[in-house]
Formats: C-alpha cells, structure tokens, sequence
C-alpha cells in the first residue's frame, strides 16, 4: 500500500527538480525548494519561487484537479500568483493557474483560470518573468 504523504512529498521533489532546472537554463539566480513548514502550519504553499505559489497534488485515480485543492492554493498565495500542480497515476503533470499568469494584461482574477502542461508553463513564465519582476 501507498503511502499519501511520501507520494506526496516525492511529487513535490519531482517538481523542484523541474523547476530549479527551468531556473538553470533561464540563467535565472535562484533555486527553490519544498516547504517543509506546511507540515506544521495551516495555509503555506507546498513550494514557493518567486513571484509563485504552488500547491503540488498527487493521486491515484482521476483526471482533472478538484475545486478544494484550488481553494487551499488560493489561500495560501497571499499576494502571489497561485499555482496548482497536479497529476493521477500513469498521466502527466498538468499546471493551473488563472489567466492573468499567462497574460499579464488580463485583470487580476483568481478564479479565471487555465489549465497546461508543464512545459507550457515553462514557456509562460521565460515569456513574462519581467513581467512579475515589475508588477
């Protein structure tokens, strides 16, 4: 039997990896890490970059992301953008987040979103990392 916790804290290395790479090829001086604090207190994201507030969700069985885990990654954005990573056994890592992270100019709505892969995400964010840096 699985246990959700360490499938849990795997996913969330897993994206680290994903993310500190991204943050290597983009010459981009910083590298992240997974918040081990969430474990202890209530509304912190599971990993935070700057700019970002991501939630990470690994499961069994299912195919699109449930509207509880977009409330808790909501909660614990404050400020930043939400984002929200998640993926089911033997399918691939899909990304939400609201419009506005894609295009800045769209009004800042958190419940207006999309969802991508993460490759797509990559791609999103090299496009309008100057963009957040200045917002």
């Amino acid at each position: 039997m699985v246990d959700s916790r360490s499938k849990g804290a795997q996913f969330e290395r897993d994206i680290v990896k994903k993310l500190n790479g991204f943050f290597d090829d983009n010459d981009l001086s910083f590298q992240c890490k997974r918040n081990l604090d969430q474990y202890q207190a209530k509304n912190l994201s599971d990993i935070e970059i700057p700019y970002h507030a991501i939630e990470c969700k690994a499961y069994k069985d299912g195919w699109w992301w449930r509207p509880e885990w977009w409330t808790q990654v909501k909660e614990s954005a404050g400020d930043k953008i939400p984002v929200l990573v998640y993926k089911f056994n033997n399918k691939s890592p899909r990304v939400c987040l609201p419009l506005y992270a894609i295009n800045p100019e769209w009004a800042r709505d958190n419940d207006q979103t999309a969802v991508i892969t993460m490759d797509q995400w990559f791609t999103v964010m090299q496009e309008n990392w100057a963009h957040y840096a200045n917002s």
